[in-house]
């Protein structure tokens, strides 16, 4: 099939809605998505035999922010301070992402989504920023979602660098879980002023792998932050039939 567009799947999970259950997804995702020649699919997570079917005639996967990461995924015990999990979606995306991994769909992980990437290729995560790293700077913004508020430093090395071009971008943070420990696939190749991984990338440079803890959808009006979309997009090309 011929096709104008690749197709994006954003995995969605259900939240109660007045009383009833809605798959709801901030806007950006799609918007940015679309801008940079993309085609977004919502996916919601009620049928694991139809995630398999999409994920594996889609083009590529954008892994969305949102709840924090159950422990149980990653052998941690829950400490006082996580915030709200929800342990089917985990195991739905979880899924999803060694479904992708397997047939070799690009993917890009944002925010939750970047911690994700990295639990279900077999990584660790700080469960609270605040309590486990010294001398943490904010990460959980109160400024408006397209405001950035921080400084984020990238290897020179890095495919992230190669993207960006440059080593220093500023950064919007509406998080408080972060990477401990990288899966072995995966590379930390960004990082906040108090050390906290801000983005991983795959070793392996044939297979499209990103996360980034920050959200680039609300920035698009920087060329950097566009720039992760339109790599994503164009390596999502490669898989047209």
């Amino acid at each position: 099939m011929n096709k104008a567009f690749p197709i994006i799947v954003i995995p969605v999970s259900s939240a109660d809605h007045n009383g009833t259950h809605s798959s709801i997804l901030h806007q950006k995702y799609s918007e940015a998505i679309i801008q940079a020649g993309g085609l977004p699919v919502l996916l919601p997570s009620v049928d694991k035999t139809l995630t398999e079917q999409m994920i594996k005639q889609c083009d590529g996967i954008v892994l969305p922010g949102g709840d924090d990461v159950d422990p149980f995924y990653y052998q941690q015990h829950p400490k006082p301070e996580l915030g709200t999990v929800n342990r089917m979606q985990d195991a739905f995306e979880i899924h999803a992402v060694r479904i992708a991994e397997q047939n070799k769909k690009p993917l890009l992980g944002i925010c939750r989504g970047m911690n994700i990437l990295n639990v279900a290729f077999g990584g660790t995560l700080i469960q609270h920023i605040p309590a486990e790293a010294q001398q943490a700077i904010k990460h959980k913004q109160q400024a408006p979602r397209n405001v950035p508020t921080h400084e984020v430093v990238i290897k020179s090395n890095s495919f992230l660098y190669e993207l960006t071009g440059t080593t220093t971008v500023q950064v919007n943070s509406f998080h408080h879980q972060s990477i401990k420990s990288a899966a072995p696939p995966l590379l930390p190749c960004a990082f906040a002023p108090d050390g906290i991984v801000e983005a991983i990338e795959g070793r392996n440079r044939d297979h499209f792998i990103l996360g980034v803890e920050w959200h680039p959808e609300e920035l698009t009006a920087s060329p950097e932050m566009l720039n992760l979309f339109q790599a994503f997009i164009n390596a999502a090309k490669s898989g047209f039939q």
